[in-house]
């Protein structure tokens, strides 16, 4: 009885741990305004890298404008159109099992004067089996250096190669797979 009532007691840390990091994303932080491409390319591939907010919702706010869009390339996604950055982070965050999801950045690249290509690598666990997908994710910014428009693309739907294979197969310029 003793060890049953102190699950809750440990199981605490870990739960407001996970939400503190969620909860102390400041969505009101003043914006990055006034980046070149190449800057707010930058900051994405680290602010990815860093956090893997593709797959866990710990966002950065201060990169994406007021009126930022996600559209989902997945014709079947529970929403294909989402508005509002935090918002778009809070659906990440309810649609991935964090325990479960990772993201591996293969490539991130500008690809023109206000877009920006990120290629990226998602595994998850669903039902105890192991799957894998690349993704492509374009990023426009707006005449602010702000990213205001993201859509996804899933490149390769399942049993994607390994993180070392898609690099290895990458064009770093276009941040597209070559070879596959």
């Amino acid at each position: 009885l003793a060890n049953l009532l102190s699950l809750p007691i440990l199981l605490k840390p870990y739960i407001s741990i996970a939400g503190e990091e969620f909860d102390s994303i400041e969505w009101l932080k003043p914006k990055s305004r006034g980046l070149n491409v190449e800057q707010m390319a930058d900051g994405i591939n680290d602010s990815i890298r860093e956090s893997s907010w593709l797959v866990s919702g710990s966002g950065r706010p201060e990169y994406f404008s007021d009126h930022f869009v996600y559209y989902s390339g997945d014709k079947a996604a529970a929403a294909n159109e989402i508005r509002g950055y935090e918002n778009y982070c809070r659906k990440i965050r309810e649609l991935y099992n964090n325990s479960n999801a990772s993201c591996d950045l293969i490539c991130c690249s500008v690809r023109n004067p206000n877009t920006i290509t990120a290629l990226w690598r998602l595994r998850e666990e669903k039902n105890g089996i192991d799957t894998s997908k690349v993704i492509s994710t374009t990023f426009v910014t707006d005449t602010e250096g702000l990213v205001f428009a993201q859509r996804d693309k899933i490149l390769i739907d399942k049993n994607a190669p390994s993180s070392n294979e898609l690099r290895a197969k990458c064009d770093w310029y276009s941040c597209t797979l070559t070879g596959l």
